[in-house]
């Protein structure tokens, strides 16, 4: 019988190994279940060109409130599925789909061992068992169990708006339909998301900056006193021949408490081969609508 480290290990693998993909979501599945952004190009494709896209992560989170009833403690693996098809010269169509797993995961001890080494302590990871399940939030849910879960569908439009000589300036429309309904997985409700995206590329120098805002109904487990209907998303990236990185801001719908505190993230990043990078992400304060670590393998195709 395979040991519980064993079989962690293999999930890890079986995650990070096949990966052909980059995303520039904030990754957190409660915040996540209301509307993600997986987009992962910015720019226009020749007219009559296609691409695919696998994007895989690993994240470590770890969250608690004051009354210890909101909590997010667990290691979640993920891949999203992209594809893109220019059907004209200024349009473009695409499709996105998730999957994933939540579980106890391994990388507890070695993040404990981290915090020690800057002085840190425990960091509050005393608080529950190493590599076990806690998703909690208040009545609304409660799991203690490893789970396969299923984002929405996405399908959406790219067009550019100006196309200069240095600089693209191009608009993005999609359309979130979710395939389940689960409480801090998934609401159930449809969502729209639309963004500008502005491009400026000379020489071995790329900069894009992305501004989007996601409008969703309140699924029926929330009050309308407890959520927004709306939250907000900026990215700045930027790449330097073979290195690149950027910085992220998400809003959060929740209006009260830890969950109400935006998510700022930065990450960082090598292009091994034309197809194939690697990056990490690490959370800014104040960290409670974040993932303590996130570790991604980049390839396109």
């Amino acid at each position: 019988m395979v040991q519980k480290s064993s079989l962690s290990l293999i999930i890890i693998v079986l995650f990070m190994f096949p990966v052909l993909s980059f995303s520039s979501d904030v990754e957190f599945p409660l915040i996540q279940s209301f509307s993600y952004f997986p987009y992962v190009k910015n720019h226009m494709l020749d007219n009559g060109k296609s691409d695919l896209v696998l994007d895989v992560g690993y994240s470590n989170i770890y969250m608690f409130n004051y009354d210890r009833d909101v909590v997010n403690d667990f290691e979640f693996g993920n891949v999203t599925i992209g594809y893109r098809k220019s059907l004209l010269r200024n349009l473009n169509v695409e499709f996105y789909l998730r999957t994933g797993v939540i579980y106890g995961g391994v990388m507890d001890k070695l993040i404990i061992d981290f915090h020690k080494l800057i002085g840190n302590g425990e960091d509050g990871r005393d608080e529950y068992l190493r590599n076990t399940v806690n998703y909690q939030n208040k009545e609304v849910f409660s799991y203690n169990k490893s789970m396969f879960i299923t984002g929405p569908f996405i399908a959406g439009i790219l067009t550019r708006l100006y196309d200069g000589e240095d600089i693209d300036i191009n608009f993005r429309a999609s359309l979130g339909i979710p395939l389940q309904e689960k409480a801090g997985i998934s609401t159930g409700k449809p969502f729209l998301s639309t963004g500008f995206l502005f491009l400026y590329r000379k020489d071995k120098l790329a900069i894009d900056m992305s501004i989007y805002g996601s409008f969703f109904k309140i699924p029926d487990w929330y009050d309308s006193q407890e959520v927004r209907s709306r939250m907000f998303f900026f990215n700045l990236h930027g790449a330097y021949k073979k290195v690149f990185g950027g910085f992220l801001f998400r809003s959060t719908p929740f209006r009260e408490g830890d969950l109400s505190n935006p998510a700022y993230q930065v990450y960082f990043g090598y292009r091994i081969t034309d197809s194939i990078s690697i990056a990490m992400y690490e959370e800014i304060p104040p960290m409670d609508t974040v993932s303590d670590v996130t570790f991604r393998l980049i390839f396109e195709l």
